[in-house]
Order: C-alpha cells, then structure tokens, then sequence
C-alpha cells in the first residue's frame, strides 16, 4: 500500500464512530526481575518493579480505534468488584469514547488477566524489567450473560446505531456474546446499514451468521473450515472457491485470516487476495488481531473496499507486534510503516504546513518531538552522528534543512556544493530520521514556531543562548540539547581538504 493512499485512508478515518460489543476485561502486568530460585520450591523469586494496568480484549480494540484516530462507543459487561472499578476508570481516559453501557451483573466476575513479565538479573532488554512472561493467571466468570443484561447491550446499541459507521464484535468467549444477543445485534447492524466486523473465537460460525467480515487467526480458520492454510497464497483457486461458498451459506461477505509472519489473507467475493507482512523482529504479538480489526473497520467504514482495509490492518498489526504487550497503534506510525516496506526517501520529506499539522496529532498522541537543522552540505559522519543523538532524545525527530538560497546566504556563492533535492533525500534516507522540512529563511524560526518541538539539538559548538528558538522553546517547557560534536570533521574542512588535493600535482 502505497504511502499517499495510506495518509489520504487515515485522513478519511479520523473521526470515524464504531461501536464495540464484547468481552471487556483489564490486562494487569507485573514487571520484575529474577534474582534467585526460591529455596521452598523449584521457581524463580520475582523482585517486583512495576506494575501496569490497561484495557483488554474489547477494551483493547476500543484502544486502538481510538489511537487511530476514530470515536467509539461501547457495550459489554462486567462484575460488582474492584476490577471493573478498574475497567471504567481505564475507560474514561479514552479520549475518542464517546458513550459507555457496561452493565453490572451480580456474582459475576471482571475479567482480570496478570502476567508476570521478568529479566534476569543484570539482562539487558528493550524493556527495563524484560519481556519474558513467567506464568499468566485468570480471573472470571466465563458463562454467559443473563437474558436482562443482554437486552440493556442490545437496546444500547439500538440507541447509538445511528452515530456510528461500524460494529465490532469483540468474541475472547468469556459470556458476553450468547447467541440470544448476536443474532438480533447482527440483524440490528444490517437493517441500519451498518457494517460488523467479528472477531471470532467459536468453531461453530453459524453464530456469527450475517455479519460482514470475520477476523480469525489461521488456527481458528482452520478449525471453522476443516481445512488447513499452509501455502494457501501458492494454490488458492480451488480453496478459495470452498471458502466462498461458506462465506454465501452464512451471509457473509469476506473472511480476513490473520496468518502470523505470513501476513493476513482476505477472501471475498473477488476471489483470494494476500498481503505479506514486512521482515521485522516480532518482539510480542499479543493483542496485534485487536489492532488488526480496529484499523480493517475504521478503513472499511471509511469507504475503503475490503483490499484496501486489509492492507491497512495489516500494517497497522506489523507495527503492534513490534511493540511490548498489547499496545496501541497512531497514525504516524502506520504511515512509517507503509514508507518501511516501500521505501521511499520522499515520503518523508513535507512542506511546513504539512508538517505543522503532523506536529499536532503527535502533540495529542504524547509523542516527544525532536528538532534539529542545519545545512547538512556533504553529509558526512560528524552530521549523522548528531542525528543519531538527537533522535536519541525523543520518538520523533524532524529535520530542518537550509534550502540552497538559504545556504548561498549564510555561506557565500560557492555554496551549496549539494543540489538541495540531493541533501533532503540523503538526509531523509537516515533509518534516525522521521521527517524532513526544508526552509528557506536564513534561520529555522518560523518552522519552528510551526512544530513547536518538545527538543531542540544543536552541536556543542553553539552556547544555548545562541541557538535560535532556545528561548520560544522555553516558554512552553521545552528544552535544549547541546550534543558533543565529533572534532575536526566539518563540511568546511571537507571542502578545504578536496580543493587542497586539487591543487596538489
């Protein structure tokens, strides 16, 4: 998927409205570091550092639909007890939640999953306390909801259909789902006109019968279809034919299959359409197929055929699972994804005004935004060993490049030796490097003024009261950071150096 269809589908998504039916529940993590073998049994004593809470399950893909942007209104149940306490708390600081029907049953357990994360003592991980899952444990009720708390879902839903573009169903088979809500939600979904999107975790797909598209991984497909998806993208024509005649038996209208490192495989009336994922180290897949249906519906309500949805859910799932536990996706880092796996150095480079709108939904999404600039004439180690560190000093880091009237002003008509097409492109070809902006002041103020950076980094050969917009930064809470510059390497050096060898018999 190309980059400016990925950017003009996030545009379209941003504010879209889904509503979320499902099994809610609080994912706890228990972040620690084993030291030692417990002298009572053969098992490991975790020296506790942390502990994190978040949504899970259905609260997960409402994490994610409001990460990329969409507004969600969302439906489930929960227990009498401090977990669900918990559970709404965590969803009131979803900004994009629009409305809530948690309905409480007695006697009824929230759904609670805790692991224990832990790193030996003195190992080094992406994580400060590791990424090894020592043991899980759960706690809930998973029989089915009562007939009561059923019709407060449905009549819930029957209230918001109208607001929203979309319906997931969140399935992790916890109770809350019984047959006696699907059948008349589905038919709810399709008189409005309202796309659902299902997550299944049943074999028996009759349930979900009418909906519009089921997300299964491939173990669940399998299992639902009696058949297996090894090569499937090598020999898909007959398979693909049995597969759409279940998809006619049931009502539905396409089947996305989550297939791990293999990418996701869409089958719809079309035929059989697949998309690799992007060589990458998979640091943790947990919640990546709630991202996946979170991004495939908020494209699909948007107006984005099946393929195109697919595609963006795809991507957006290759980001998750680059990330620790089930976290949640922006935009930002959807669009660098699609530069990733075609790569593009220009992708990166914006105009100002570009930029300045980019600024703002990282602003939003708490992203700490790093700036720096200069004239970058003959790339050389000293300048990527600045980027380097200032990409070191937050998540994003933007580039402000002196346009070639810019350096002819700063330094005399010789300059710049580069075209200023070739420096923004060999800048923007740095893996430190999210974006580049290219001015044409003799000074980056205005830019900055535009991005308002949370850092601002210069070399060490500037005082902090001499690097421009040292001062605007500090009125807001920004800071800036002198980096120590490799001696004796500079672009005037360089260029000292060839014309003395020219020179030279």
């Amino acid at each position: 998927m190309e980059h400016e269809s990925v950017a003009k589908l996030l545009h379209n998504i941003s504010g879209r409205g889904l509503l979320v039916v499902g099994d809610f529940m609080v994912d706890r993590t228990i972040y620690g570091e084993a030291g030692r073998i417990s002298p009572e049994a053969p098992a490991p004593v975790i020296q506790v550092q942390d502990t994190q809470q978040q949504l899970g399950g259905a609260g997960n893909v409402v994490r994610n639909v409001d990460s990329l942007g969409g507004m969600v209104w969302c439906a489930g149940v929960i227990g009498e007890d401090e977990t669900a306490t918990t559970l709404r708390e965590l969803l009131c600081t979803v900004r994009g939640c629009r409305a809530c029907c948690m309905v409480q049953e007695p006697g009824r357990k929230t759904t609670l999953k805790t692991r224990i994360v832990a790193a030996h003592a003195g190992q080094r991980t992406e994580h400060p306390y590791g990424h090894q899952q020592v043991v899980r444990f759960d706690e809930e009720t998973p029989h089915p909801i009562a007939a009561e708390t059923a019709a407060k879902i449905l009549g819930f839903a029957s209230d918001v259909i109208g607001q929203v573009d979309g319906v997931v169903v969140s399935d992790y088979a916890k109770g809350a789902l019984p047959p006696g809500l699907l059948e008349p939600l589905i038919g709810l979904a399709r008189k409005a006109g309202k796309p659902m999107f299902v997550d299944p975790k049943y074999k028996d797909w009759q349930r979900y019968r009418g909906a519009s598209v089921l997300t299964p991984n491939a173990a669940e497909a399998e299992a639902a279809l009696e058949m297996s998806f090894a090569g499937f993208e090598n020999s898909a024509t007959h398979e693909a034919e049995l597969v759409q005649r279940k998809l006619h038996e049931l009502c539905l209208d396409a089947l996305l299959v989550t297939r791990g490192a293999e990418g996701v495989s869409l089958i719809d009336n079309q035929g059989f359409h697949h998309f690799p994922t992007s060589a990458r180290e998979v640091f943790d897949v947990t919640g990546a197929g709630d991202t996946l249906i979170a991004a495939f519906a908020l494209a699909a309500a948007s107006g984005a055929n099946w393929r195109e949805a697919a595609q963006f859910g795809n991507l957006a799932a290759g980001v998750a699972v680059g990330k620790a536990g089930a976290a949640v996706v922006y935009p930002h880092e959807v669009e660098r994804e699609a530069s990733m796996r075609h790569f593009s150095a220009d992708s990166k480079i914006r105009t100002r005004e570009q930029m300045q709108v980019l600024a703002e939904t990282l602003h939003r999404e708490n992203k700490k935004i790093v700036f720096t600039n200069g004239c970058f004439d003959l790339l050389h180690v000293g300048h990527m060993y600045l980027l380097r560190e200032a990409k070191n000093c937050g998540d994003v880091l933007v580039v402000g490049l002196n346009s070639d009237g810019s350096v002819k002003r700063l330094k005399g008509n010789g300059r710049p030796i580069v075209p200023g097409d070739d420096r923004a492109f060999a800048i923007a070809a740095l893996e430190c490097v999210d974006y580049l902006v290219v001015f044409d002041e003799s000074d980056p103020m205005e830019l900055i003024r535009a991005i308002r950076p949370d850092v601002l980094v210069k070399g060490d050969d500037y005082k902090e009261s001499e690097v421009v917009g040292a001062e605007f930064l500090k009125s807001y809470g920004g800071v800036t950071r002198l980096v120590r510059l490799r001696s004796g390497v500079s672009t005037t050096a360089l260029v000292e150096k060839i014309r003395t060898a020219q020179k030279e018999p």
